[in-house]
């Protein structure tokens, strides 16, 4: 992921300015300790400017409602204690300017503000977006005595210089940066004579990142020096520039991309690419998050499942104790008297040892061995079902896993992650469910959790077949008769089949079983989105 640098700070100052000047703080919010909000009008226009001090997003701009929406922000119900200081300070003031120190990733933002007494003093609120150094810091101008930080920095922490309420504040220390456009090209000649001119352009030069200069340089046809310098010295000029974002959202430039997208503003730029790169981040998370949340269950669950194999295993001898009773009962003439123990033969003719009770009879004896069968029946019974539960709570996280494996939405991931912790799942009115049509059926996949369930739901009848891998997670495939009396070729059972095993955990076995079954079959269990029991199934082998 490509930083935030200073060109693309003085190019957002430069296209915005004139709305900051004589604007007004309507409100500011603070979702978390490294982000910002403040909801900026001006002319009749309201604007939500977000500020990231993170070190791994540290960014501002400008975000529109369906990037604001991308970065999943969640506002507290308490604002912390830097967003009530910002409130007391500058909320419903008038913003007198914005302006960007050079060679510096500092956005400073001028506003009037009133004491109790009415006399009038002039705050800066400075956004520091320095990687980890990031920070926002409120200072008066006039004093320049700083108000509080958002992130207070001590001696121990930093030996350049401290920032907390009642220091005075400075710039960090200086970067020894030339500006290309005041540089003639005998002094660049001679300056990057001497090493890999790739490091030590962006070392000398301000606002020349590496990959700013790799992507100048490999525009150029002509790879001399001369024209490498012409090419920044246009670029940085900033008479002509072309925001941009390559396809796949792992850069963004002031420069077109071949194969990427162009906007019309820098603040479109910095809002779209950090937008989507926060968005697939706190995805990964969610989805890592839910992965651990699952081998978790699944963990406790396969260990349930180990104890009770072993019970069932323990229980189903509890036949020796039928059969010992059968036999004590086919001999009880001959055993007089009752021993500790007694050898005898089975129906089979195998010999077996039978002990015994010598305080009771021979027929007590075989009560006391039918009671014990009669109990451990039962409770073999019992075992048997609650294995059973086990194996069904399993399928269902695996499928769980699988859907959360292939979720490509954080709507989907977020209804996952609730019906974890058995919270209502937000339902949709409408899904739209892509199909594939084959020799006049149209063959629906589930490719996420919501789709599974819309299809079982809303797009599904009775006399429809429904696909399922056997014992797998997967997609639920459904074949939609076109009238309930249709009959389904081998040709199109077999596709279905195919497309089921490819939205499955099965994808890539060499053998995998497919069962269907009409709709009608299939029950959703009941709090369960998209989990299903079925009967009359038919299986296919792929």
């Amino acid at each position: 992921m490509i930083n935030f640098d200073s060109l693309i700070l003085k190019l957002f100052e430069k296209e915005n300015s004139d709305f900051f000047a004589g604007a007004k703080i309507q409100k500011i919010q603070q979702p978390n300790r490294n982000e910002l909000i403040f909801h900026i009008r001006k002319d009749g226009q309201s604007r939500k400017l977000y500020v990231n001090f993170n070190p791994s997003f540290y960014h501002l701009c400008f975000m529109n409602e369906e990037n604001e929406k991308k970065r999943s922000i969640v506002i507290p119900k308490s604002a912390p204690m830097f967003c009530m200081l910002l409130r007391k300070y500058i909320l419903n003031n008038k913003i007198i300017k914005v302006s960007v120190p050079k060679f510096e990733r500092i956005f400073e933002i001028y506003i009037e503000y009133y004491d109790e007494l009415n006399d009038k003093s002039v705050l800066c609120l400075a956004f520091e977006l320095m990687g980890k150094y990031s920070n926002v810091i409120l200072y008066n101008y006039d004093t320049n005595v700083i108000i509080g930080c958002a992130h207070n920095v001590s001696s121990q922490k930093s030996k350049e210089r401290e920032l907390a309420g009642l220091l005075p504040y400075t710039y960090p220390p200086k970067q020894k940066k030339k500006d290309i456009l005041n540089v003639s090209f005998e002094s660049f000649d001679k300056e990057t004579s001497d090493g890999d001119i790739d490091v030590l352009i962006p070392q000398k030069y301000a606002y020349i990142t590496i990959p700013l200069l790799k992507q100048i340089r490999m525009s150029l046809k002509d790879n001399s020096k001369l024209s490498l310098f012409n090419a920044l010295k246009k670029y940085l000029s900033l008479k002509e520039y072309y925001p941009s974002i390559n396809a796949d959202y792992s850069e963004f430039s002031v420069l077109k991309f071949d194969n990427g997208y162009t906007f019309s503003a820098i603040n479109e730029m910095i809002d779209s690419y950090f937008a989507y790169n926060q968005s697939e981040i706190i995805k990964e998370n969610l989805r890592l998050k839910i992965i651990r949340l699952i081998d978790s269950r699944l963990k406790k669950l396969n260990t349930l499942k180990e104890k009770q194999s072993l019970q069932i295993e323990k229980i189903e001898n509890a036949y020796n104790y039928k059969l010992k009773a059968d036999v004590l009962m086919a001999n009880a003439y001959y055993i007089n008297p009752v021993k500790k123990s007694v050898d005898l033969y089975d129906f089979e003719g195998n010999k077996i040892t039978v002990e015994l009770d010598e305080n009771l009879s021979v027929s007590e004896n075989a009560n006391k061995y039918y009671l014990l069968y009669k109990k451990l029946k039962s409770a073999n019974e019992h075992a048997k079902t609650l294995i059973s539960e086990t194996k069904s709570q399993i399928l269902y996280f695996e499928e769980l896993a699988f859907y959360a494996h292939s979720a490509d939405d954080m709507d989907n991931l977020n209804d996952i992650y609730a019906e974890l912790n058995n919270k209502p799942v937000e339902k949709e009115k409408t899904e739209h469910i892509d199909f594939i049509e084959y020799q006049g059926f149209k063959i629906y996949a589930g490719k996420n959790k919501k789709q599974n369930d819309y299809i079982l739901s809303k797009i599904s009848s009775g006399e429809d077949l429904w696909f399922h891998p056997l014992n797998a997670a997967g997609a639920h495939v459904i074949i939609k008769l076109n009238n309930k009396n249709e009959t389904v070729s081998e040709s199109v059972l077999l596709k279905a089949a195919q497309i089921t095993k490819e939205y499955s955990s099965q994808k890539n076995n060499s053998k995998t079983s497919i069962i269907y079954t009409k709709r009608k079959y299939v029950k959703k269990a009941v709090n369960k989105q998209a989990f299903v029991t079925y009967k009359n199934e038919s299986e296919i082998i792929l």
